[in-house]
């Protein structure tokens, strides 16, 4: 609700995460999960108005899913308006402690094999647009309290593989993030990738190395006429700013090294782009769903702090 909402942005919070699990109806009445696809919409399209952040974790292999079933339902991620900026995938693990355990000794339920869990999400990770992170891909469940199916916790690494063999790639975040790599700031393209979410228009703005490699990004997200009225003055004709990462080795304050992406003026290149975008989409602020811990950051490239977000006027 936008009463939540606001309540959590007086608690410092700029991400939720939500177990979505399903977009299947299907599915999700025949495992209790207590809501619908719709309410999940309902709830990603809030938070992307109100500029959080949204983590969504899905689960294939539930009670009623087949691997067809699930690689149509993962395909609504990215074509029935969730586009989720973070994903994280958690296979359906059978414990003896759940209920799902008495459908599997009455033979109602069986669990994927390692290959047919390999064989699924090496066919789907190639579908995931490159404006999201996939976090995980297994829970760090330990294996001898699995009862049967997949009991492997390098999941990653085995899809991983299976996608090399097949000469596939996945472009999430997570694989093209330069992590150590030395970036040289005169070799950088710009690019501005433009999509279209429930009641929102999206710009995952991003500084790429010549090798095809994230340096840093800036979510910016423009509400649709049809996106909920939260009624935040501050959020009123302004352009979101709902994420700024940029990659690169961590170094202590005060110290610097050459070609650190963090230590290269990224972080203000991109919100200078950002407000170019934003001026061009008639919008007369900016607002940053600032963590506590940055406003500082902000406060030196001319936002100011107001009741719930930090506002910079074009």
């Amino acid at each position: 609700t936008t009463e939540e909402l606001v309540w959590l942005r007086r608690l410092g919070v700029t991400k939720v995460q939500m177990g979505a699990q399903s977009l299947d109806d299907r599915v999700l009445a025949l495992n209790l999960r207590g809501h619908t696809s719709a309410d999940t919409l309902r709830a990603t399209t809030l938070l992307r108005a109100a500029g959080f952040k949204i983590v969504l974790h899905w689960m294939p292999n539930l009670l009623g899913a087949t691997p067809e079933s699930d690689r149509e339902d993962f395909a609504r991620l990215w074509s029935h308006g969730f586009a989720p900026d973070e994903l994280k995938i958690y296979p359906t693990q059978l414990l003896e402690t759940a209920e799902l355990y008495k459908y599997w000794q009455r033979g109602e339920y069986q669990p994927y094999t390692t290959e047919q869990l390999v064989d699924l999400i090496a066919d789907i990770k190639p579908l995931i647009p490159p404006y999201c992170r996939v976090n995980r891909i297994i829970r760090d469940i330990p294996s001898i309290h699995v009862i049967e199916g997949n009991k492997r916790t390098s999941l990653r690494q085995d899809v991983h593989i299976e996608m090399k063999k097949r000469g596939t790639t996945c472009r999430c975040i997570r694989c093209r993030e330069v992590k150590g790599q030395i970036v040289d700031p005169d070799t950088l393209r710009f690019n501005d990738l433009v999509y279209s979410p429930s009641s929102a228009e999206e710009h995952f703005l991003s500084f790429i190395t010549p090798e095809d490699r994230i340096a840093g990004y800036l979510r910016l997200s423009f509400p649709s006429p049809t996106a909920p009225d939260l009624e935040i003055p501050e959020l009123a004709n302004a352009a979101l700013i709902r994420e700024v990462h940029v990659y690169g080795q961590s170094l202590p304050v005060g110290s610097e090294r050459s070609g650190a992406a963090q230590h290269i003026g990224l972080g203000t290149r991109l919100l200078d782009k950002a407000a170019e975008v934003a001026h061009m989409q008639g919008k007369q602020r900016m607002a940053v769903i600032a963590a506590v811990g940055t406003r500082k950051y902000y406060e030196k490239r001319g936002f100011r702090q107001q009741e719930l977000y930090m506002v910079r006027e074009l």
